[in-house]
């Protein structure tokens, strides 16, 4: 792969350079998210470490819930699909 791959990001439909995205673990497409603290760049979505597999998890803010959204919004009611 070359460093000028681009890719579609899922979030917000611009380009992001492949090296400057990641794949959401919940629904397997690209997001821009920037690997650097040194470098601006955009953020689509979050990294975070897994504490109990001890491996990094990343989410696009899609699947992620949203900072003020009410708790449990989008999930099913309790008893169906838990």
């Amino acid at each position: 792969m070359t460093a000028s791959t681009e890719v579609t990001c899922a979030v917000c439909g611009e380009a992001a350079k492949e090296l400057a995205s990641a794949i959401c673990g919940e629904c397997d497409r690209p997001f821009h998210l920037n690997q650097h603290n040194d470098v601006e760049g955009k953020d689509c979505g979050d990294v975070w470490v897994d504490e109990q597999f001890l491996s990094l998890r990343f989410a696009c803010f899609t699947c992620l819930p949203q900072e003020g959204a009410p708790a449990g919004e989008g999930e099913p009611p309790v008893g169906k699909q838990h």
